[in-house]
């Protein structure tokens, strides 16, 4: 927890903290240890921050003016401007965020019944260099800190009429790259004094790193989880996820077991079809296989080409034939089909890191 409190403690500036940078309880330690306030005040500000999205101090009017000129005096509160936005004929809006050092991420809005979710980028480009993921082609450039995670569900909710009820971290990056600036951002978006969202609405998505999926159980971060598999043997994987080069797939279903057993949740598995590389009825069996002692839900996702990818997208048909066998063998098991593939917002489409310094 310490690691996690020094990097959401971060100062923009020599003498005022980024309120967006701390979590809930952070917030009202900060108010105890800095400005003299009793234990509690801090929580009234998360509350008028993350809950009533106030991006003024001034405007927290609830708080009494002294108190209100200790935080302006010592604080500030930052935001991401939304640069671009474009929407798809399904509803789905993609969003391009410029950060302060001029670089720039996306975001995603899917809209669904009863929900709006969230898509959040964790990190600048990508260092996991997955072939059919043209985020990670330029690599990595840098990590997001804790406000520009938090800044995209402001700048997100400003362009939208409805609520956000949902977050995945599937942007771009991979969230436990990120671990303490996720983990807190984790925690504000599912504190009751915070964002308020149920653990069960948030959810982190990765490409495998096994030791962090321990480290996630371990910590006791309460958020839902995903892993993205996409093959059922090691030579395949190799090819199209190198992280399974350092954790191959009997690595990571260890870690997913482990996570499983210490927290007592299921997991989701990802699982996107290549045509002629990992969509036969041999890949159905040994994804049976592979899964049948693991609680989990799998995900049947086709994959979203883009200029200059070797990969082809398979026809829908294989992906309905793994799902039936899938469900035959007892496993529960669907079909996701994309959504804003038309404006280029789907699974693996989010551009590569820009910048313009």
């Amino acid at each position: 927890m310490g690691g996690a409190r020094k990097h959401t403690m971060r100062t923009i500036s020599d003498t005022k903290t980024d309120l967006k940078g701390l979590t809930p309880r952070e917030v009202d330690r900060f108010c105890v240890e800095n400005l003299g306030q009793r234990p509690g005040q801090g929580t009234r500000v998360s509350v008028w921050l993350y809950r009533k999205k106030t991006g003024d101090i001034e405007a927290m009017d609830g708080l009494n003016r002294p108190f209100r000129e200790q935080l302006k005096g010592r604080c500030t509160i930052s935001s991401l401007p939304v640069e671009k936005q474009s929407t798809s004929e399904d509803g789905t809006k993609k969003l391009l965020y410029r950060l302060s050092d001029g670089n720039t991420v996306e975001g995603v809005l899917i809209p669904g019944p009863g929900r709006l979710t969230l898509c959040v980028s964790s990190q600048v480009g990508c260092a996991s260099g997955c072939g059919f993921c043209l985020t990670g082609s330029g690599g990595l450039v840098r990590n997001l800190a804790v406000p520009e995670l938090v800044n995209q569900v402001f700048a997100a909710q400003g362009v939208s009429k409805l609520p956000i009820t949902n977050i995945v971290l599937m942007g771009a990056g991979e969230p436990l790259g990120n671990y303490a600036a996720v983990r807190s951002f984790v925690e504000i978006a599912t504190d009751r004094n915070g964002m308020g969202l149920s653990p069960r609405k948030v959810t982190i998505s990765t490409c495998g790193l096994a030791p962090m999926i321990e480290k996630l159980a371990d910590d006791g971060v309460d958020v839902s989880l995903a892993a993205s598999l996409n093959a059922t043997t090691d030579g395949v994987r190799d090819r199209i996820m190198p992280v399974n080069k350092t954790w191959p797939i009997a690595r990571l279903m260890q870690a997913l077991q482990y996570y499983c057993g210490r927290t007592g949740r299921t997991v989701t598995i990802e699982y996107v079809l290549f045509k002629d590389v990992n969509d036969s009825p041999d890949d159905a069996r040994r994804l049976m296989e592979l899964l049948k002692d693991l609680p989990c839900m799998i995900n049947i996702l086709l994959f979203n080409p883009f200029p200059g990818c070797s990969y082809e997208r398979p026809d829908e048909q294989r992906a309905f034939v793994m799902r039936d066998m899938l469900v035959l063998s007892g496993s529960v098991a669907v079909v996701r089909m994309s959504r804003g593939r038309d404006i280029h917002a789907a699974c693996g489409q989010l551009r590569a890191a820009v910048s313009h310094t």
